[in-house]
């Protein structure tokens, strides 16, 4: 392992409190090829410390490679400003931002109408056919009959430009591509195959198709591939819904009224079976369901004993058209995609308990009235199943989020129990939050009614009208209809705007309004505005008031009864509750909280309403713990407030 001074050398700061840790345990983990788990609250500047810790284990092996993935692509930002960066230390460092072909196609305006597949087949389509200029303006074919596409020489030139210029984000990808009348996203891929660091989605390593020709496109196997997960306390739940394969009733439906179509398009006469099997497998059950609801199926009932494994693999191989991208690897958009997508993932079903069948009716409003739509559904319950063999598969892995605790939780939950780890608390100064928990409010379904919504509207009000309005404030609850029917209530928002989150919310929207002026943003917890949006200004937090409204646990569905077994099975008796509800639900309670300072000199107050949050402060971690203040009748709110807000100004 390097020493500590070495472990620093490409650190381009003064290190914070508690930074040189995490550049350490990047080090080590990077160095000693093995996996490891930092949380780190906001603050320590953890992603700058983890990629500067990446180029001082890989010092001496320049052609090494690293995928720094984010949940969405808009926090790839954050590592692009920091490479960045490190280019000051590292000249010679080459990153790339890969961003999906259909999001930054120069005409694809020209095919609004079709989805992503249709696009994609479109797109494909006029490349063959020679009818795309900003893709033939980069490339060229050999003069032999079916010559090897290979690119042009003075577009090898601007792509060696671009990357010695800085990270190639999406932005100066499309800006050159503009320019020159090239593709931007064959600029991105090919500017990823020169990069040391390439930044993308969960999915580019974790979608085993995606993988496969993501990595196979750029010539490298995955055990020479470092990996860099960004919030990670997301990652067991995107792989458990990445796996979860739907079939709906419309598609099989369109399924049989074409069975000749789709028999002629596979090649595979059993595929008319197979569609007849299942859909007898919907109508036996929905018959007795009365149309609502949710019922448990056995493998069995969706996975037809009939079926010829390979051909079902040949199916599941094939069929994506050309150019081997990654998006293209994942799209299953048509009922006959859908269709393949749910067989293969039943046929994996068949062979291991790890499984959950379902057939679901979900009622929903569109403008001829109300309808039912009924799909079948399997869905993985074993997480460490789909990301161990990933995480010790690559050369080495390290994973961060300001809320991966409890770490040992975490650890097993994703496969990796002898994982290194460390644990980082705020480096913020003490006395600059208080956290308020309501000792008598409590929103358990049981005790739900329109008193208790009153009740909560009016300890809303007295939370926001007690606090100046010098910023924005956070309002969050566990449900859009929770928080619609607090909101029937009259509530004083202390001078302050109010913006309610939809789910069709463009998050551009929200954030140029909050340069306008302080706003009540009413939310739910994991939403677009508890999450997705950063509510950063010159470096600062633009909130300084959060309410959590309740507590964000699952619904009780079969599916995550299901998951309780799993890890009660797994963990041990009664651990299955705690993994699957209790953790998950007030890590993003711990995500809202951490968004109220981004600075040494942001404060500010949380108040929680829900006194069963008394009984899980320890996975809140000591740092939330030793901020708590509890109450319990509004006078106490305002007195407590006050007090806080004459403290911070003296």
């Amino acid at each position: 392992m390097s020493t500590a001074s070495n472990a620093l050398a490409y650190f381009p700061y003064t290190p914070r409190l508690h930074q040189e840790k995490a550049v350490n345990l990047a080090v080590e983990a990077f160095s000693s090829k093995t996996v490891g788990l930092l949380s780190a609250d906001c603050g320590i500047g953890k992603t700058i410390a983890v990629l500067s810790g990446y180029l001082a284990s890989r010092a001496n092996d320049t052609s090494s490679r690293l995928f720094a993935l984010t949940r969405t692509h808009s926090q790839s930002k954050v590592f692009e400003s920091e490479l960045e960066v490190l280019r000051s230390v590292d000249s010679n460092l080459a990153a790339t931002t890969m961003v999906s072909r259909v999001h930054v196609c120069p005409i694809r305006h020209e095919m609004e109408s079709l989805s992503s597949t249709g696009f994609m087949r479109a797109c494909a389509g006029m490349i063959r056919t020679g009818q795309c200029n900003h893709y033939w303006n980069l490339y060229k074919k050999g003069s032999s009959e079916g010559g090897r596409v290979t690119i042009r020489e003075e577009a090898h030139r601007e792509i060696e430009d671009l990357l010695d210029s800085g990270v190639v984000t999406r932005e100066r990808a499309e800006e050159r591509a503009e320019e020159l009348g090239y593709c931007p996203y064959e600029i991105m891929k090919l500017c990823a195959k020169k990069s040391r660091v390439i930044i993308g989605p969960y999915s580019y390593i974790f979608q085993p198709r995606v993988r496969e020709a993501l990595l196979g496109s750029m010539g490298i196997p995955l055990h020479d591939v470092d990996l860099l997960i960004d919030e990670a306390h997301n990652l067991s739940s995107h792989v458990l819904d990445a796996e979860t394969s739907k079939l709906s009733n419309d598609d099989l439906r369109w399924l049989r009224e074409n069975s000749q179509l789709v028999v002629r398009e596979t090649g595979m006469k059993w595929i008319r079976e197979a569609i007849d099997f299942l859909w007898e497998t919907m109508m036996l059950h929905l018959d007795s369901m009365n149309n609502k609801g949710e019922r448990v199926l056995d493998k069995w009932d969706v996975a037809p004993r009939f079926l010829k494994e390979g051909d079902l693999d040949l199916l599941h191989d094939a069929g994506r058209p050309g150019m081997k991208d990654p998006e293209n690897a994942s799209l299953a958009e048509t009922p006959l995609d859908r269709l393949i997508e749910f067989l293969y993932t039943a046929q994996k079903a068949s062979r291991s308990d790890g499984w959950h069948v379902t057939i679901q009716i979900k009622k929903s409003w569109q403008e001829e009235g109300p309808k039912s739509t009924s799909s079948l559904m399997i869905q993985p319950l074993n997480a460490a199943g789909l990301t161990a063999p990933i995480l010790r598969g690559a050369r080495s892995a390290v994973l961060m989020s300001g809320t991966l605790r409890p770490l040992d939780h975490y650890a097993r939950l994703l496969g990796v129990p002898g994982a290194l780890s460390e644990d980082l608390s705020s480096p913020y100064p003490r006395g600059t939050r208080l956290v308020m928990i309501d000792k008598r409010i409590n929103t358990r379904y049981k005790m739900r009614s329109p008193e208790l919504w009153r009740e909560l509207a009016s300890r809303i009000s007295s939370v926001l009208s007690s606090m100046p309005a010098n910023k924005s404030a956070l309002i969050a609850f566990p449900s859009y209809k929770m928080m619609a029917e607090i909101m029937s209530y009259s509530i004083d928002t202390g001078f302050r705007e109010t913006i309610v989150e939809t789910r069709g919310a463009q998050l551009d929207d929200v954030a140029e309004a909050l340069t306008t002026g302080p706003h009540a943003m009413f939310c739910v917890f994991g939403g677009k505005f508890s999450e997705g949006i950063d509510l950063v200004k010159d470096g600062s937090s633009m909130i300084d008031l959060i309410i959590g409204v309740g507590i964000p646990f699952s619904p009780p569905t079969s599916y995550q009864r299901a998951l309780q077994d799993w890890y009660n099975s797994k963990f041990g008796l009664d651990s299955g509750y705690y993994y699957s509800s209790v953790v998950p639900s007030i890590r993003q309670v711990a995500q809202l909280v951490g968004r109220l300072r981004r600075s040494p000199s942001d404060s500010g107050v949380v108040v929680l309403l829900d006194n069963r949050f008394l009984k899980h402060m320890l996975v809140f971690g000591d740092e939330i713990v030793s901020d708590v203040w509890l109450y319990e009748d509004v006078s106490e709110i305002r007195e407590a407030i006050t007090q806080f807000n004459e403290m911070r100004v003296g």
